[in-house]
């Protein structure tokens, strides 16, 4: 008996480490699956997304993407996904349609503190947990600010996106069920829940599962 108790608190005292205040991803991959048109499966379809929303760097999700129309009859929404959907009414100037990732699920609270997002008050450690700009978080930014070789139009818009970084913060929300927090990958360029609210599922028509590749 004496070893039981020993034992379950050891393992008490394993499981109570920093790694319960963040939440991580390891499926979700910052690359994009490349899918040739004539490898479409039935309910896929070729959406041209012409935006810089989900710009990271190499404008690969500017252009043609495969949407599959039918992903959520099976599937549930997971953080990460990359969705297409409607645009709320208030959006329409936008276009009809347009595509996000999910970082908040049903029931979840969310909030933001100088550009990195927390879920039900843990740090969102993933590569689409904090606020980007062409492919480069914070940290990133100020690096490149200690260049000395920056032209000053380079470095005034550099200096001007950590501020913009630095003072994006929400006071946290509790998503209703039936809905999800979508940010964009370029936060500076996304039109997203953070100006539209958490978007009701019955907006989404699919998901994207890579973008068109030459055949």
């Amino acid at each position: 008996m004496r070893v039981v108790i020993v034992l379950s608190v050891i393992l008490a005292g394993c499981s109570s480490g920093d790694t319960s205040k963040i939440i991580t991803d390891s499926i979700t991959k910052p690359t994009i699956n490349t899918v040739t048109s004539n490898e479409l499966d039935s309910g896929q379809i070729i959406y041209n997304h012409n935006y810089d929303n989900m710009d990271r760097g190499n404008h690969d999700l500017e252009g043609q993407v495969v949407i599959d129309l039918k992903y959520y009859n099976d599937h549930s929404f997971s953080r990460g996904d990359i969705v297409y959907f409607r645009n709320p009414e208030t959006r329409k100037n936008l276009g009809d349609y347009s595509i996000s990732r999910v970082i908040g699920l049903p029931g979840e609270k969310v909030k933001i503190e100088k550009g990195q997002i927390y879920i039900n008050g843990k740090m969102l450690d993933t590569f689409y947990g904090r606020a980007h700009r062409l492919g480069s978080d914070l940290d990133s930014l100020k690096e490149a600010l200690e260049r000395d070789n920056l032209e000053n139009h380079i470095r005034k818009n550099i200096e001007n996106n950590v501020d913009y970084f630095q003072q994006l913060s929400m006071e946290e929300i509790e998503i209703p069920e039936d809905h999800v927090y979508l940010v964009g990958d370029d936060w500076f360029r996304s039109n997203d829940s953070r100006l539209f609210g958490p978007l009701p599922t019955d907006k989404i028509e699919g998901r994207l599962v890579g973008v068109v590749g030459s055949p």
